[in-house]
Order: structure tokens, then C-alpha cells, then sequence
């Protein structure tokens, strides 16, 4: 079978041009990946690699981000469970395995419901249908200072990059700023991802997390929940909460990770989610 390093490919969907990268062996079960509201399809990198051998895999730049096409229709939750479904029908990708990040994860919960079929199994990373009410110190140690419009030079977006997060190595952190960010003719740094992105409000939408809930209910394929040990995005009790709502739920924490997982811990996210996705160690 022929493996895939690294494509770089697009497809129109949902009347966007989306960009996605094309990884591991042609022929295998297919293994979408969905990042997070500030991530791109570069954050799945050294997973793709490791798991090229066994899977199919499919990182997308979801709409907004990355080198996909900007929105003129917004950036509502069902857009991109529209855009999903449009690249999974575009790809003609049958049965899958979704792994989704953050917002990627939220966008996978609502997708699967319609098309339980086309859904082998989920993996969430950091993410469940709702956050606990009270923030904890924890939390409020993982707030991220202002994001700067633009940078005078590269290093300094690398400096802000490492200000914010302490927890990925260097080169990561150069990676991850050079794939989210583009020099403009000034030469100055900006961001790819589209301004007009508005906060995420699903945590406070209370339509919104009564939909994630119905939708995790009604999932009927195995779903592994990975968390980070330094993020409380999903508490105990959420947890404990969701494998109450579906049993098909196991659980797994990735230490000296927060909220992203795969860019703070690629090496011990692969180890986390080998058993579950049946790939040796």
C-alpha cells in the first residue's frame, strides 16, 4: 500500500475552499483530525506520522484557519459541522475515525448523531459538552495574555508564543507560530486565521451544551476522552458525568499537558491513544 508523507491538498466544500493535509497509507480506515478555535492542521503532525502506518489520515484546516478560504457565511457551531460533512462527502470517506480537539471535538459530538454509519469511533481532546460553573486558580494560571494583532518580526511572535504557553519544547513552539502566522508585505507578522473569528461562546450557551449533551447520549460508538494533567477544561465530575451519560466513554490523561494536548505533549498524546485506535506500542 502506498503511504502518504505531508500533502498539501484542497477541496471545495460547503462552497469553501479548505485546505487539509494528506498523511499514511492509502487503503487504511481514514482518521480525521479537527483542531481547536486556534489551532490549524499542523497541530496533529507528529500524531499523523506515528500513526501513518495503520491509518488513513486527514488533517483539515477548518474554515477561517490556516490556508482555508475565509467565511462570508460566519463561524456558527453548525457551519462547521456543515463543513465536515461536506469534506467527508467531497473525499468520499465512507466510515471514519474522528479526533477532535477542543472545537473540533464540540464540531464531532454534533456531526455523529446524523451519521452514527460513517463513525467508527471519537476521540476528544480536552473537551466535553461543558465546563464546571466556578473557575478554579487552575484555570485562571492557564489564562493566556492578549493576542497581538501583529509582530514586528518573527522572534517576537516566537516570544509571545513561549510567554503564553511554557509547556511545549522550542522547536515546537517555533513550528506552531510559523504555521499559524504569514508576513505580510510590510513585513510585518499576522495571523492567517480570519479576524472576523468572534470568542468562542459555546461554554456559556446554554442551548449549545444541552445539544452536546443530547448528542453525546446518543453516540453509539466507543469514544475516548484524553485530557491534558495541567488543563481543567474537563473536571472529574464532568467526566464522571459523561461516562454516566454514555458508558461507551473511556478516559485517559496526558501528564504535563494542558489544554493542547498535542502541541504541549505530542510524544505522550501518541502513547495515550495507541491501545484505543489498536495500534501497537
Amino acid at each position: 500500500m502506498t503511504i502518504v508523507k505531508a500533502q498539501e491538498r484542497f477541496v471545495t466544500a460547503n462552497n469553501l475552499r479548505l485546505r487539509y493535509v494528506e498523511w499514511g497509507t492509502v487503503g487504511k480506515t481514514p482518521l480525521v483530525c479537527l483542531h481547536g478555535q486556534s489551532g490549524h492542521a499542523h497541530v496533529w503532525d507528529e500524531f499523523a506520522e506515528a500513526m501513518s502506518p495503520y491509518y488513513h489520515i486527514y488533517a483539515l484546516d477548518q474554515r477561517g484557519r490556516g490556508g482555508s478560504q475565509w467565511a462570508t457565511d460566519g463561524y456558527e457551531r453548525d457551519r462547521f459541522v456543515e463543513d465536515l460533512a461536506g469534506f467527508l462527502d467531497a473525499l468520499s470517506l465512507r466510515k471514519v475515525i474522528l479526533v477532535g480537539a477542543s472545537m473540533g471535538g464540540w464540531n464531532s459530538l454534533l456531526y455523529t448523531p446524523s451519521h452514527q454509519d460513517r463513525v467508527e469511533r471519537i476521540i476528544l481532546v480536552d473537551i466535553g459538552p461543558e465546563r464546571d460553573a466556578a473557575p478554579t486558580q487552575q484555570q485562571s494560571s492557564q489564562s493566556r495574555t492578549p493576542q497581538p494583532l501583529e509582530f514586528e518580526n518573527f522572534q517576537d511572535a516566537v516570544t509571545w508564543s513561549r510567554q503564553s504557553n511554557p509547556r511545549p519544547t522550542d522547536a515546537r513552539i517555533r513550528k506552531d507560530a510559523s504555521d499559524k502566522l504569514r508576513q505580510r508585505e510590510d513585513g510585518k507578522w499576522v495571523w492567517k486565521a480570519d479576524p472576523a473569528i468572534p470568542p468562542l461562546s459555546d461554554a456559556n450557551d446554554p442551548e449549545l451544551i444541552a445539544r452536546y449533551w443530547r448528542s453525546l447520549e446518543a453516540i453509539t460508538c466507543p469514544i475516548l476522552e484524553v485530557r491534558g494533567g495541567e488543563s481543567a477544561m474537563v473536571s472529574d465530575r464532568i467526566l464522571e458525568r459523561m461516562k454516566r451519560v454514555n458508558p461507551r466513554i473511556s478516559a485517559v490523561v496526558v501528564e504535563g499537558a494542558a489544554h493542547l494536548v498535542t502541541v504541549d505533549r505530542p510524544q505522550g498524546f501518541i502513547a495515550a491513544t495507541r491501545a484505543f485506535l489498536g495500534v501497537p506500542g
